[in-house]
């Protein structure tokens, strides 16, 4: 039997996308770095270099650093790119980077401490540098909102405040059918 090669076309690895997810053995299980950490490359091309984590990618165990671990990648040629060729940000594995102690400014390893919350008389866990016992607090990495800009299918505030629905008093906002089915959710629909 002769299987046409535009069906193969579908399953072949060079077209649909590689899955790319580490066997569930190989994840890391508790997650020290987030986005926005100030990160040291600890081995590698890029060792001794600081940085802050732009992306955690927790399929794959990386992180991404910006600008450090920088590969040129063949783009097609346009006026922003006229020699083909970009620069990028390529992952690094988690185990390669080292979170910095604030107090310090030096690469140190962490523990996961558990701890009463003042605020919300809750435990929680923080983390905690091993070499000097100072806790690093998660900063939020609010780049993206200084650059946003609305597009041409983002709704205008406008629009979104204006009320286009009034309600009547003793009377419902759908037929009494479609409110029965509403109040009734235990009922099966087939």
């Amino acid at each position: 039997m002769h299987i046409h090669r535009s069906f193969l076309k579908q399953f072949s690895s060079r077209i649909a996308p590689k899955n790319k997810t580490l066997p569930k053995k190989l994840l890391v299980k508790n997650w020290k770095i987030v986005r926005g950490d100030e990160v040291m490359v600890i081995s590698g091309k890029d060792k001794g270099k600081t940085g802050q984590v732009t992306e955690v990618s927790r399929k794959t165990n990386g992180v991404f650093v910006r600008g450090l671990n920088l590969a040129f990648k063949n783009v097609p040629k346009d006026e922003e790119t006229p020699t083909g060729k970009i620069q990028k940000e390529m992952q690094i594995h988690v185990s390669n980077v080292a979170l910095i102690d604030p107090s310090t400014n030096r690469p140190t390893k962490v523990r996961l401490e558990r701890y009463l919350n003042s605020t919300t008389g809750k435990p929680a866990k923080r983390r905690v540098s091993m070499s000097t016992g100072t806790p690093i607090p998660k900063k939020l990495d609010l780049a993206y909102q200084k650059v946003w800009k609305d597009g041409i299918f983002d709704t205008v505030s406008e629009h979104v405040s204006k009320v286009t629905f009034d309600t009547i008093p003793g009377i419902p906002p759908f037929p009494e059918d479609v409110m029965r089915e509403i109040q009734n959710r235990y009922k099966k629909h087939y």
